[in-house]
């Protein structure tokens, strides 16, 4: 596996709202706490919630029972097809997702016409592999079909599961050897999935709230907007209560609706650049307070070069009558709101959409609302700004943009927390997701070292939000940054890396062989070597895999001083004296063959065994040692094949070690 790309081992989906294509987004910040002081997220806890709550809501499709069926046998490769919209993806998630193995994890597959990028790790025993091939070109598909084609064997071989999700239903666009791996999906009904929805959002279905044309109008939706739906019916109850669900149904279809013409004729009616701006500025920063609205207004027109009103202050138009033509006003808390469902994202589109040229300025004005330090938009305000700027850009595909933004504000302390949603939104979207992986690996490898504020910023992104839904990739990168990261933020990138790879055994394993290659291979070891010290103390001692481990210390006992070394040396010893037998031999052994071969090692690990028994404190923690330094001894005698008559004793192999 290379570096930049493979597979990637995840335990749930993006994000906890799909129910097809697209890109869900999960904030975990508290409201004015710095970024970095924030509790730590916990991914794994996120995946299982955000599977937890898909499975909640999910509606299996005509079909779903025959790809279950054929799926149920090791050894299995189902290519899932279904029309576009019909919910593939989540479909192919709760196939992996299987009744009786729901906290089993799954491998997210990556693809990418770059060969440096898609070269994957082969399948092991029992895994079970996602690969999303939804968002594929028709250029770009024979050659996902030879990635297929490939793991197809290596599947079978392995006792695996692969479900890959297919571009294209039709079946003539498939190599003919595939074909028989084909299992056709349906579309779910709407009206099921939209009740599913509302019922677990504790709304009351009542079918005959919809007329029937309602009802119609469903079936035209794609299943992300069902449940995109059914959240802007959420935010109707919420807004009016006592509206009765006729009334947020149809609240929900309006702001659901393609209101391109809508906004349009709003934008032309208005033939004042201010009047204009001022409902851009009003969209990007629906929830904020007025009075920031205000100020933001004149300082893009600003930025966009408008001609300045040379009339004085108090000729001009107040706030409350500029809004007054716009469909926007002033709550009672004294913040902007749009009067109707969802209009604020309408118009952030048509400008996005409509004025291309003024993308860069709306950028450069995000920059400088956020550099500002006005008291009325706070911490919550600028970064759910950041969050809709990105959203438009991820849309319009002005990603360089966002890749520049997220860098520097990443290495500004005080510019984290818009930088991790920046970081965050890209890392989940459907179409740009690889490209934000891949500009991380950029940010990881750098000839020196990396920016201490940038590292810690990237370490939190890899950890809390990749680590979601391709821990593997985010394991390399973490390491990366650990082998380049000196200062303020080495520690919390070396935790963070440990972190990620002590929660599973297989990120345990790929991170040892990681650092052996490392210590092989690399003229300065150094980092590998204080990395490896760090990963195995405390030493795993659930599961010790030895192999991997022995040669780990087998690289550090030859390549470094005994200082390095000797403390977490008797940490395994005291690990062990709390183990079973069994676990505490392999350890014991483990360190014992690191340094096979080599006499003037194992004198010192004796030395070292020695010196940890004699700092025992109580009369029952000396006994414990005791033993265990006895047994140790007995190891590394039986390495030198030196046989003793009677049992060890200090005096007598002290004067052999000497």
């Amino acid at each position: 596996m290379t570096d930049a790309g493979g597979g990637t081992r995840i335990e749930e989906i993006r994000g906890a709202a799909h129910t097809g294509p697209g890109s869900q987004h999960n904030h975990f910040y508290g409201s004015d706490q710095p970024p970095m002081a924030r509790p730590k997220v916990d991914p794994w806890r996120v995946a299982l919630e955000q599977r937890s709550w898909l499975k909640q809501r999910f509606v299996a499709p005509a079909g779903f029972g025959d790809a279950q069926q054929r799926l149920a046998r090791v050894g299995t490769t189902v290519l899932l097809a279904g029309p576009a919209g019909s919910g593939r993806r989540t479909a192919a998630v709760m196939l992996l997702h299987g009744p009786d193995d729901e906290d089993t994890p799954f491998i997210e597959m990556s693809f990418s016409m770059d060969k440096e990028n898609d070269d994957v790790p082969d399948p092991e025993e029992g895994d079970r592999l996602l690969l999303d091939l939804s968002a594929v070109s028709e250029e770009a598909y024979p050659r996902a079909q030879e990635l297929l084609y490939s793991f197809w064997g290596k599947v079978e071989a392995a006792n695996a599961r692969l479900v890959a999700v297919l571009p294209f239903s039709d079946e003539e666009l498939l190599h003919p050897r595939l074909r028989q791996l084909v299992a056709a999906i349906g579309r779910p009904r709407a009206t099921a999935v939209l009740r599913r929805h509302l019922e677990c959002d504790r709304i009351r279905w009542e079918p005959d709230a919809l007329e029937e044309g309602e009802l119609r109008s469903l079936d035209t939706f794609a299943m992300r907007d069902i449940q995109r739906f059914a959240n802007l019916v959420a935010q109707a109850r919420t807004a009016d209560p006592s509206g009765g669900m006729a009334g947020w149904i149809r609240q929900a279809l309006g702001a659901l609706s393609n209101r391109s013409a809508e906004v349009t004729k709003e934008v032309a009616a208005l033939d004042s650049g201010p009047q204009r701006a001022l409902l851009f500025v009003a969209a990007m920063m629906a929830g904020a307070p007025a009075d920031a609205v205000f100020l933001h207004t004149d300082r893009l027109l600003r930025l966009v070069e408008h001609t300045p009103d040379e009339k004085p202050q108090l000729e001009r138009a107040d706030l409350a009558e500029r809004l007054k033509a716009l469909p926007v006003e002033v709550d009672g808390h004294g913040r902007i709101r749009f009067t109707s469902l969802a209009y604020d994202g309408a118009v952030r589109a048509h400008f996005w959409t409509y004025f291309p040229g003024l993308r860069d300025r709306f950028g450069a004005w995000v920059e400088d609302a956020v550099d500002q330090p006005h008291p009325a938009l706070g911490l919550q305000e600028r970064r759910t700004l950041v969050e809709r700027f990105t959203e438009q850009s991820l849309r319009t595909s002005e990603w360089p943009l966002l890749h520049r933004l997220a860098g520097e504000w990443a290495a500004d302390p005080r510019r984290a927390s818009e930088a991790m949603a920046v970081l965050e939104l890209g890392l989940t979207h459907e179409r740009h997701a690889a490209g934000f992986r891949a500009k991380i690996y950029e940010w990881a490898t750098p000839v020196g070292s990396v920016q201490p504020n940038l590292a810690r910023v990237l370490a939190r992104a890899c950890g809390e939000v990749m680590a979601r839904t391709h821990p593997d990739q985010a394991l390399v990168r973490l390491h990366h940054l650990a082998r380049r990261t000196r200062g303020s933020s080495e520690s919390d990138v070396r935790e963070a890396l440990f972190e990620l790879a002590r929660h599973d055994r297989r990120l345990y394993a790929k991170l040892l062989a990681r650092l052996w290659d490392g210590l092989e291979s690399r003229r300065d070891a150094t980092p590998d070597i204080r990395l490896f010290l760090g990963l195995v103390n405390p030493p795993p001692t659930s599961w010790v895999p030895s192999d991997a481990l022995t040669r780990g210390w087998a690289g550090v006992l030859a390549a470094v001083p005994p200082h390095w070394w000797e403390s977490t040396v008797g940490q395994w010893l005291s690990a062990a004296a709390s183990a079973p037998g069994p676990t505490a031999r392999r350890l014991m052994r483990v360190l014992v063959d690191a340094a096979r071969g080599r006499g003037d090692l194992l004198s010192r690990l004796y030395l070292v065994a020695r010196d940890w028994a004699a700092a025992a404190g109580q009369p029952e923690e000396q006994s414990g040692r005791a033993d265990v330094a006895a047994r140790f001894w007995q190891e590394i005698d039986d390495a030198q094949g030196i046989e003793l008559s009677d049992p060890p004793r200090v005096g007598r192999i002290e004067e052999r070690y000497r």
